[in-house]
């Protein structure tokens, strides 16, 4: 976990009304989970609606995932804030 990077990728993709509160979860140990929770579970009312896309199933292969991601403008490098500690 990079604190500094995370709270980067809350500021930027999470809705304003749940930023802090997700970046609390997201350093606490015994909260974290719950941050990841929302990612799963309510997404649609935890980011921003204007960076997502839709991963088409199946959606588990990295390098299609990496694919699609530098089709969308992604730049050489990615960080994951996932359940999948890899």
């Amino acid at each position: 976990m990079y604190k500094e990077l995370e709270e980067k990728v809350v500021r930027s993709f999470f809705t304003k009304r749940i930023q802090d509160r997700v970046i609390f979860e997201l350093f606490s140990a015994k909260k974290r989970e719950e941050a990841l929770h929302r990612l799963n579970h309510n997404y649609t009312k935890t980011l921003r609606e204007e960076y997502m896309i839709e991963i088409p199933k199946p959606n588990s292969c990295a390098d299609e995932i990496a694919k699609l991601l530098k089709q969308h403008g992604a730049g050489k490098e990615c960080y994951s804030i996932s359940w999948n500690k890899k």
